[in-house]
């Protein structure tokens, strides 16, 4: 892997997170909170600590989680150019969907922010369908393109409940 390489997926990277994160984090959300509002739904109170903390701590996941895939894995967190190595280190050996969990951990922290059920409600379906959908079919293709070492990294490392060893 040359350093260019290296590069240009950190550069794909960032742009992807920057698209990721407004769309699921900034466009959905807000859209949700200002519904919420002309509804007159009821919300809670906001616990912006709490929220603070929860997105700092989920951020660095992400962010960890995406470099991750970058530098060891050649590749990206898109579909579109996923990454060409196995990767199992750094977040990838404790969790086997790092990126998921503090994507949904990143909604959740806003719900909690903005006091709104409706955005803690997107982050339970989000994280549903990626669960139900979208996992099943990277696991399958994991498998497709790294055989037995995928498989065996499926069994030895849970996929959002983390281990310590």
């Amino acid at each position: 892997m040359t350093v260019r390489r290296t590069a240009g997926n950190i550069v794909k990277t960032v742009l992807f997170l920057f698209v990721f994160w407004a769309v699921f984090l900034f466009v959905i959300p807000l859209s949700l909170s200002v519904v919420e509002v002309q509804l007159g739904i009821q919300r809670f109170p906001p616990m912006p600590i709490v929220a603070g903390a929860l997105m700092l701590a989920s951020t660095a996941l992400a962010v960890w989680s995406a470099m991750t895939l970058a530098i060891e894995g050649n590749g990206t967190p898109s579909a579109f150019d996923p990454p060409r190595t196995l990767v199992t280190t750094a977040p990838y050996a404790y969790l086997r969907h790092p990126f998921a969990a503090a994507a949904t951990a990143q909604i959740v922290a806003l719900g909690i922010a903005f006091g709104s059920i409706p955005v803690l409600a997107y982050a339970t379906a989000a994280m549903a369908l990626w669960y139900f959908l979208v996992r099943p079919r990277e696991e399958r293709a994991l498998v497709q393109r790294f055989g037995a070492a995928a498989r065996e990294y499926t069994r030895s490392v849970r996929g959002f409940r983390p281990h310590l060893k």
